[in-house]
């Protein structure tokens, strides 16, 4: 592991000095004392991502940044991080966000799901020891869930102490979860409610929930929520922390979305806990827990 940290680092520091060049994948794989073929396959298996895709999604990352956070004219941005004339910046920035640079400039789009994060060491230890790689895809059925609801910053919104906030609603709703009727046991959802549907507002409504087999009363200040039938992919989470979150949305989003089969479906994210023991908090229960995205085929 300190090894292929040691690599990753190195190769980002790299890469991240060098936007603005011509990176060449050979000289990269030289300092590495690794062959091209062997220095490629090592980063696809470590990150789930390939290197061409990694720079190229750094470098239009980086160009979205400077044109929401700078006044810098749009060939100056291009050349800044690689492109070497306006049509090909162009042609490969609406490729990535959608928006030319000149529209995403003028409309500034609040989130990014398709932002490429910056490989740090923290979501590396993340990618390889936390999260599960490949989700399990499957149908699941509808299902109903109960639970307390709090306005919050977007959870893609970085710096706003997002996971703070949903302190209250989960604390209600251990106390309180039992007055629920016709609930399924040990089990509690997480969920992010945007009213667009791609989190493009500063705020959010978010719901700690347990599922119910029926709905005969909501338990007043409680609301319910349906997921409806629908194909997910499911990210086993091996440890659960304030933390954890963003950085399974930064890995899901940032390199196993584009790399997959899949596009991202109509519908909410949410985290599923199973077999929840201990109720008191999170951090003493012995649970299973998974980040859920609803996806279509590409």
């Amino acid at each position: 592991m300190q090894s292929d940290l040691k690599f990753i680092q190195n190769l980002v520091d790299q890469i991240e000095a060098n936007l603005a060049d011509d990176i060449n994948i050979v000289t990269l794989a030289k300092s590495c004392h690794l062959s091209p073929w062997h220095f490629q396959r090592l980063f696809k298996s470590l990150v789930g991502d390939t290197l061409g895709a990694y720079i190229r999604g750094r470098r239009l990352t980086k160009a979205a940044q400077l044109l929401l956070n700078s006044e810098q004219g749009l060939i100056d941005i291009a050349f800044s991080v690689g492109f070497n004339s306006h049509e090909a910046f162009t042609r490969s920035f609406k490729a990535y966000f959608k928006l030319s640079p000149k529209e995403f400039r003028k409309h500034r789009p609040v989130i990014l799901l398709n932002e490429k994060p910056l490989l740090t060491q923290d979501l590396f230890h993340h990618i390889a020891n936390v999260v599960q790689r490949e989700p399990v895809i499957t149908l699941r059925k509808e299902q109903v869930i109960v639970g307390f609801s709090t306005t919050t910053p977007s959870p893609f919104i970085p710096g706003e102490g997002y996971c703070d906030l949903l302190y209250t609603s989960w604390m209600n709703l251990f106390e309180q979860h039992t007055t629920i009727a016709d609930t399924i046991p040990e089990t509690f959802f997480g969920l992010s409610i945007s009213s667009s549907g791609n989190f493009t507002e500063d705020t959010v409504d978010y719901i700690a929930g347990v599922p119910v087999t029926s709905l005969n009363k909501v338990p007043d200040g409680m609301v319910a929520h349906t997921f409806p039938e629908q194909w997910v992919a499911l990210f086993k989470i091996a440890t659960v922390d304030k933390d954890t979150v963003a950085k399974t949305m930064d890995y899901i989003y940032g390199y196993w979305l584009p790399n997959s089969a899949y596009l991202r479906g109509h519908g909410n994210d949410y985290e599923l806990f199973e077999e929840v023991k201990g109720i008191h908090s999170f951090e003493d229960a012995n649970l299973q827990s998974y980040y859920v995205i609803p996806v279509v085929l590409k």
